[in-house]
């Protein structure tokens, strides 16, 4: 589970979100809505402590993973990086071969011996290999949109983390693209404790558990219900080469 107990968090005078205290399942998906600027990224930053070098930036209260706090001084960054893995908007892969890409986290980790077999386990977590066993030494800049987002999700996979957190991953994407890294997310639940950041209502209803909104430096739930959208995510990605119904 994650818990921040009264959490604030400012960039100098100006307050992101003020005294917060709010749960995360774990293994459930949780979406996190609001507008431009509301501080959805600066949560799920500070969950991995990416805000940590910017200046001026400063927090108060807790931020609790498996009930640790993650800015208590002896923290090892490193270590809850490994424990904490992001996705962000556009996908980020290295000028390097698909393998390559995917074991980039793991490679001082794990022996030569252990890479082929947990590169194959994590490309068919992300219902890649199919697309992409006959080309493994191939650039991964050589994938679709699409593919690529599937591989940089691969790739944190390869770090085995517990926790994913999710900055709008689709919002780069085409419909069909955006429909099988939703219904991917949603079959790592059980696995993993999942944080998704999106500015679409429809979609954060359609995939999370639970959904919180981030509004005037407040976090709360969702309580106006809203209506699905007539052709859902699973519809269109009956179509999506690689991923079971």
């Amino acid at each position: 589970m994650i818990r921040f107990v009264n959490f604030s968090a400012a960039f100098g005078e100006r307050n992101i979100v003020q005294d917060l205290t709010f749960s995360l399942p774990a293994n459930s998906i949780t979406a996190l809505i609001g507008a431009s600027g509301s501080g959805k990224t600066t949560l799920l930053r500070t969950l991995c402590r990416m805000n940590d070098r910017i200046k001026n930036f400063r927090i108060a209260g807790s931020v609790l993973v498996d009930g640790v706090d993650i800015y208590r001084p002896e923290t090892d960054v490193y270590a809850l990086r490994r424990k904490v893995g992001i996705i962000f908007q556009k996908p980020c892969v290295f000028p390097k071969s698909i393998f390559d890409n995917v074991i980039f986290g793991v490679r001082e980790r794990i022996s030569r011996r252990e890479q082929p077999d947990r590169v194959e386990k994590v490309l068919r977590e992300v219902f890649l290999w199919e697309e992409v066993k006959d080309r493994l030494g191939e650039k991964a800049t050589t994938l679709s949109q699409g593919q690529q987002q599937r591989l940089t999700l691969a790739r944190t996979l390869a770090v085995e983390p517990q926790v994913l957190l999710m900055d709008e991953p689709t919002s780069s994407l085409d419909p069909k693209s955006t429909a099988a890294i939703e219904r991917l997310v949603q079959s790592l639940k059980n696995r993993h404790t999942i944080l998704w950041v999106t500015h679409q209502h429809a979609q954060a209803q359609s995939i999370a558990d639970q959904v919180l909104v981030i509004e005037r430096g407040q976090v709360s739930p969702l309580r106006t219900p809203m209506a699905r959208p007539s052709t859902s995510s699973t519809q269109v990605l009956q179509n999506v080469q690689g991923c079971p119904e």
